[in-house]
């Protein structure tokens, strides 16, 4: 009987959020044990997204860092035309994993020079580890804002609304609105900010994503939880 495999890649993505770009997603043995949003409000728990997130699932490998290999080695069958956003589904929280999927971002940029980007709870990876990928850290307290910009990264941070399009300040950094919720742009394939996390941290800029979706409820009682 063949195994369910943990990690998927995509060539061109029909996911409207994203765009006409390449993506991966993996088994959420790839997320951190501690991300608050694991069970109680993640997008990929619900509608399109869990029918992917339900069969990866479904696979026996639950190493990270095996996990991780088996991405790579799925990232490079990819052409290397489009830029790729990795992980729309699952994380890499150990510095090994962060590593191995460095080595194979490198080589689709290299093919044609399309950018590589994520976001991760893995609050305890190096910025090194990274390599050339875009990697925004994700927060949920603007506390690990401050912590990831310390740490070299740039942070993407769950907020429970938008109320302008406008960028704003607070506590010294530069608030920029998903664009893609906000509708200034149609899709991640059209603004690329993400893919740009050099100039986010120079400029101590934060994007900031709205709660949305079937488990919005969910994700927004952990918001409070944590903020209180």
């Amino acid at each position: 009987m063949e195994q369910t495999s943990p990690v998927i890649a995509v060539e061109i993505s029909d996911n409207s959020k994203v765009g006409k770009i390449s993506i991966t997603a993996a088994s959420q043995s790839s997320c951190p044990p501690t991300c608050p949003l694991r069970g109680a409000g993640c997008y990929a728990e619900v509608g399109r997204a869990n029918l992917v997130t339900s069969r990866l699932n479904l696979s026996q490998v639950t190493d990270p860092v095996y996990i991780a290999k088996l991405e790579a080695e799925a990232i490079r069958k990819l052409s290397g035309r489009r830029m790729l956003r990795l992980h729309v589904v699952g994380d890499c929280y150990v510095d090994e994993g962060a590593q191995i999927l460095a080595e194979a971002a490198a080589e689709h940029t290299a093919k044609l020079g399309k950018p590589v980007f994520t976001y991760t709870h893995g609050h305890s990876t190096k910025r090194s580890s990274w390599g050339s990928i875009s990697v925004l850290r994700s927060c949920e307290k603007f506390e690990q804002v401050e912590q990831a910009h310390k740490d070299g990264f740039a942070a993407a941070m769950g907020v429970e609304s938008h109320e302008s399009k406008k960028a704003y300040r607070k506590n010294g950094f530069t608030i920029i609105p998903c664009p893609q919720q906000t509708g200034s742009v149609k899709d991640c394939a059209q603004c690329k900010l993400c893919s740009q996390d050099k100039k986010l941290h120079s400029k101590r800029a934060v994007i900031a994503f709205a709660i949305h979706g079937a488990r919005e409820k969910a994700a927004r009682e952990v918001l409070n939880r944590l903020h209180n």
